[in-house]
């Protein structure tokens, strides 16, 4: 199978996946089959809100490197926009130095009482979304265009830590190089609003 083709395939089960998820009846264990299987509530008073830090090249590179993911590199730290001027992986100049010329940046997550999940960039724009249900305590799975993935979650006065379930499609995946960008696993991150 060709992988064009096994691509517009997996984007079609995605896509059919995530809207089953969205019209389940709430009145079930909210399975769909490749979502959360329990979890009855939408989200938790305590992670509802906006969740910010300011982010390093350094910190994700090392990061995805921790989790097998080096072949994502280029692309993250070029969709992070941490070097002024590149967007692309091939804008960065040394591959074997991403981070040359690489800028802090504050980024934000945050997390509606109705299930919205996303993010936005040091400009303030929304550069992700989606859908998320708490699923246990502790627990939540974030729903996109691609399969679902888990994240752990630990959270202290106004601060909380993530830490992705890696999925098992690692490290070919786009979504396991994904969760630890939206995860930066071991650092924390500040409440912003509630």
């Amino acid at each position: 199978m060709g992988g064009g083709f096994k691509r517009r395939a997996l984007t079609l089960v995605a896509v059919a996946c995530i809207a089953a998820s969205c019209s389940s009846d709430p009145s079930t264990d909210g399975s769909t089959g490749n979502g959360p299987a329990t979890g009855s509530d939408v989200a938790a008073p305590e992670l509802v809100g906006t969740w910010e830090r300011e982010t390093r090249c350094d910190e994700l590179v090392t990061a995805l490197n921790e989790a097998g993911l080096d072949d994502w590199v280029l692309e993250f730290v070029a969709g992070n926009g941490f070097v002024p001027g590149v967007r692309r992986p091939d804008q960065i100049g040394d591959p074997g130095d991403p981070c040359d010329g690489a800028v802090p940046r504050i980024h934000s997550h945050f997390f509606t009482e109705d299930g919205t999940f996303g993010s936005l960039n040091w400009k303030g724009d929304q550069v992700d979304d989606g859908t998320y249900v708490v699923t246990e305590d502790g627990t939540f799975v974030v729903s996109k265009e691609f399969p679902d993935v888990t994240f752990n979650y630990t959270i202290e006065d106004d601060t909380i830590s993530f830490d992705p379930v890696i999925p098992d499609c690692s490290p070919e995946c786009f979504e396991a190089a994904w969760s630890v960008s939206v995860a930066y696993p071991g650092e924390t991150w500040t409440r912003a609003t509630s």
